[in-house]
């Protein structure tokens, strides 16, 4: 069963429908033309050029075959006044000299290209004429499945000669089947049929074991009679010039317009809704209004189309022009170039966008496209579609909820005729934020350094170190901005580098209680606090300030002090300076009397020195150490724990570093 056929309107809305469908300009969509030109160039065929040129301009095709050119001199004619037409847009095939006339094939590089060509007898009892066939690759395809093959063949004429017609026909039938499966062919010209039952029609049409090469008429007009059946006047391709007229095109045959010889007949893969396919409603017969049976195209009405246009039908040919309008397959153009994301910090929003354009001319296949996004990396889920010449931005995003080194290939599959796309590569790196810390291996946003009790002019500058607390490869840095002191009556100052990016190495910074002008017997506080951020990357934030509280009081003091105040909490503040050189003060707090224990540990844990082991009351602490243990001997440089054991308390540890 042939396909569905397309839905013609009724004669009375022909002559308004077809003016607006017949000279539109088909956007990008490729235009083929077949046309006999009767006897060309013969002795006239200077003086038709204009006309030929007068049908084809408005009509803006893409492809024009030509039946009945007489050599390969009137080829290179007809491409001349195609050129004069629309200079520099012209080519042709190579004319292929056969019994009797051939078919030329015109084209515009712009829109396809020729990438072969042949020619053969369709009926081996008679070698009447050629059946010309042209393989053509529409611009910017290379996919062996956008491929068109076009044949171009002219019958035998007259009534009488139907089992010729059949035996062309079954010859033609049989090439055809010999195409590969999917091949798109379209079969033109002058066919030379007289009904829709004619035998030879229906060899072409019919349902075969090999169906390769099996046509349908897109007008669905099989096995209905054509001649003189008003019905489907529509379709009607001969003769615009009656009996009698006077201006006819020299050898025409004459009669007035009944009948359909010349048709474009494509095979059943042009109806499968995917890839190369018919523009719906593009299947014209050029210049017939459906209103001018077995009368001119020049009588009235007039056409649609205007007088001028009816004249040159009249004139050029005994025949009229068949015109159809090709949709192209999806076309799939994305970059190819790698996608860099850099680097960024977790939680940061990084996203590209990727143009995916479908560029199939208009009238063309919609885009219907899929990602597949690898690990760490998303993309836009489902099918996404892009009509005919329009690009989207898809988003592609870097994933960034957890920190790594993440890479790999998007894949896009598609519809696109030119097969899969290779994939596109993907990269970039996550970070932790940074991490401020008073300490490199414990977190750590808050601490004491106290100058402790000393005579006017005794105390010594002490340090704080700021460090960005296990920092590698998949941690920001941290960006240390500022160092601000607070309280103190101005006694107390701190000197380091801000701002300063911090990654493995920690900064120094070093404080100093300036006794000047301090009154004896008073306790000074302050607090310094360090601001920062992670460093400037997206996602970067700002981090949790440090503090370090900062005391001295001003009076003098024996190896063991104790201060004159009840604290509030037991505490083992940081020893200072640190690391130790020479001597390194430690302090502590009781609020609590009874027994303390004041011990040093070194890294495996082993104890080294106990430095104080007696009952005290409330009260501040403080004591020098010189970093020798209990049998007096100077303890070798490494990192080294203090621990504080007091009644009522948990025990408090401080690190403290030996160097020598």
């Amino acid at each position: 069963m042939a396909p569905e056929p397309l839905r013609t309107p009724a004669p009375r809305l022909l002559s308004a429908l077809f003016l607006a469908v017949l000279m539109a300009a088909p956007a990008h969509a490729l235009r083929v033309v077949n046309h006999n030109i009767l006897n060309y160039p013969g002795t006239t065929g200077a003086a038709r050029d204009p006309l030929y040129r007068t049908i084809l301009a408005p009509l803006s095709p893409d492809i024009v075959v030509a039946e009945e050119m007489q050599s390969d001199a009137g080829c290179t004619e007809f491409l001349a006044s195609l050129n004069t037409m629309e200079p520099g847009q012209w080519s042709r095939a190579a004319f292929l000299n056969g019994n009797d006339t051939d078919a030329g094939l015109f084209f515009k590089p712009s829109k396809v290209q020729l990438i072969g060509q042949g020619a053969f007898y369709p009926n081996a009892a008679s070698l009447l004429r050629y059946v010309h066939y042209y393989r053509l690759m529409p611009a910017g395809y290379t996919s062996p499945a956008a491929e068109i093959r076009v044949y171009a063949l002219h019958l035998k004429a007259s009534q009488g000669f139907e089992a010729q017609r059949l035996a062309e026909a079954t010859g033609l039938r049989d090439t055809l089947n010999l195409i590969l499966p999917g091949t798109h062919a379209l079969v033109m010209g002058d066919y030379n049929f007289y009904t829709g039952s004619e035998p030879g029609l229906l060899k072409l049409l019919e349902a075969q074991v090999n169906d390769n090469g099996r046509l349908y008429d897109p007008l669905g007009l099989q096995n209905v009679t054509w001649q003189d059946n008003t019905s489907m006047q529509y379709a009607w391709t001969q003769s615009p010039c009656k009996t009698g007229d006077v201006g006819c095109a020299s050898g025409a045959a004459t009669g007035g317009m009944d009948d359909r010889f010349d048709l474009i007949l494509p095979t059943l893969n042009w109806n499968d809704g995917a890839g190369l396919e018919l523009v719906p409603g593009s299947y014209v017969s050029v210049g017939n209004d459906g209103l001018h049976h077995n009368s001119s195209i020049q009588d009235p009405p007039t056409i649609p189309e205007g007088a001028t246009y009816a004249s040159a039908l009249h004139s050029v040919s005994d025949h009229l022009p068949v015109r159809l309008d090709l949709r192209l397959p999806a076309l799939l153009s994305v970059p190819g170039a790698p996608i860099a994301f850099g680097t960024v910090i977790v939680g940061a929003t990084a996203t590209t966008t990727l143009s995916v354009t479908n560029a199939a001319p208009v009238p063309g296949e919609a885009l219907s496209y899929s990602y597949t996004a690898p690990a760490g990396f998303s993309a836009p889920a489902g099918p996404q579609s892009a009509a005919a010449g329009v690009t989207n931005l898809d988003a592609i995003a870097l994933d960034t909820a957890a920190p790594g080194s993440k890479a790999g290939s998007l894949a896009v599959s598609s519809n696109s005729i030119e097969g899969v796309v290779p994939g596109i590569a993907l990269s970039g790196t996550v970070l932790r934020h940074a991490s401020p810390s008073l300490d490199s291996l414990i977190a750590q946003t808050a601490g004491t350094l106290d100058f402790g009790t000393h005579a006017t002019g005794a105390f010594t500058p002490l340090e704080v170190r700021v460090h960005n607390r296990g920092f590698d490869a998949l941690q920001a840095r941290l960006a240390l901005a500022s160092a601000v002191i607070t309280g103190g009556d101005g006694h107390f100052s701190a000197q380091g580098g801000t701002p300063q990016l911090l990654a493995g190495t920690g900064a120094t910074f070093a404080v100093s209680f300036n006794d000047a002008g301090a009154t004896s017997d008073s306790t000074y506080t302050a607090t310094l606090t360090f601001t920062s951020a992670d460093e400037a990357l997206p996602g970067a934030l700002s981090a949790v300030a440090l503090s370090v509280d900062l005391a001295a009081r001003l009076e003098g003091g024996g190896s063991v002090g104790v201060e004159t105040f009840r604290p509030t909490a037991t505490l083992l503040r940081a020893p200072s300076p640190n690391p130790l050189a020479g001597e390194s003060l430690l302090t502590f707090d009781l609020a609590q009397g009874g027994d303390a224990r004041l011990e040093v540990f070194d890294a495996a844990g082993r104890r080294v020195a106990t430095l104080l082991d007696a009952g005290l009351e409330p009260g501040r602490y403080s004591l020098h150490w010189n970093g020798r243990g209990d049998a007096g001997d100077a303890l070798g440089a490494g990192l080294y724990f203090v621990r504080l054991l007091a009644a009522g308390a948990r025990s408090h540890v401080v690190r403290l570093a030996i160097v020598r």
